[in-house]
């Protein structure tokens, strides 16, 4: 297991940014963008150093943190990427920076302060990043639902003019999704709390895997995406 906490410190960073641009004064959005913008990038070299860092012929999961949580759950705060989680990791870090350049004065003409459009881009961005690096399932599914949070401001309050109607849609299918997959979490804990499938699972950097199910076991990848598929529809 790696001595410095690589993966929360990547996903902390954005969490951390978004809060402080929510508490800056209002007139200050010029600060917030290029703060926003330092956060972000600050997270691009962090997913670098994690890139030249991986070792493609080392264990399955790599930079692995491991604490426990909820034993009487056999959930812990657990986290550790493979190859493909951390291509997704790099890749939503260099999107992340692109976006926020891109929309630079999207926030500026509108209603709602330019703070808050910077510091929900990062938020998303920081359940994004731990979404994709969690292995139990438990602390993957409430990230992943804590992110429809600032997805829905961002869509209600910076997007086009049927913004109101487009926020509604996407809460309402990924509240769906997000049900579906938490009968699927009940089920898998029903499940491999009565059997051994997880004791066969690949070892997390060396150490014995623990017995909650992994977020990143093939179902739930599948899980994922079809939750996530189709979400972002925009309304007419």
């Amino acid at each position: 297991m790696s001595q410095i906490p690589w993966l929360s410190i990547v996903w902390l960073l954005p969490l951390a940014g978004a809060g402080a641009i929510a508490i800056l004064p209002a007139g200050t959005g010029r600060y917030a963008k290029f703060t926003g913008l330092a956060v972000s990038i600050g997270v691009l070299v962090l997913a670098g150093v994690l890139a030249a860092r991986f070792q493609p012929n080392g264990a399955q999961f790599q930079f692995a943190e491991n604490h426990s949580w909820i034993p009487a759950f056999g959930t812990s705060y657990l986290l550790g990427v493979d190859g493909i989680a951390l291509a997704l990791v790099v890749l939503t870090a260099v999107l992340v920076p692109i976006l926020l350049i891109a929309g630079w004065n999207d926030a500026d003409d509108r209603s709602r302060s330019t703070n808050a459009y910077v510091a929900l881009t990062l938020a998303v961005e920081a359940m994004v990043l731990m979404s994709l690096v969690a292995l139990d399932i438990l602390v993957f599914f409430i990230f992943f639902e804590a992110m429809l949070i600032p997805m829905y401001f961002l869509i209600g309050g910076f997007g086009g003019s049927n913004r109101s109607r487009a926020a509604l849609k996407f809460l309402v299918y990924s509240l769906c999704g997000g049900l579906a997959m938490l009968a699927a979490v009940i089920g898998l804990y029903v499940y491999t709390s009565r059997s051994a499938v997880f004791g066969e699972a690949p070892s997390i950097s060396g150490r014995s895997p623990t017995p909650s199910p992994p977020a990143s076991s093939p179902s739930i990848r599948g899980l994922r995406m079809s939750c996530s598929s189709g979400s972002w529809s925009p309304s007419r």
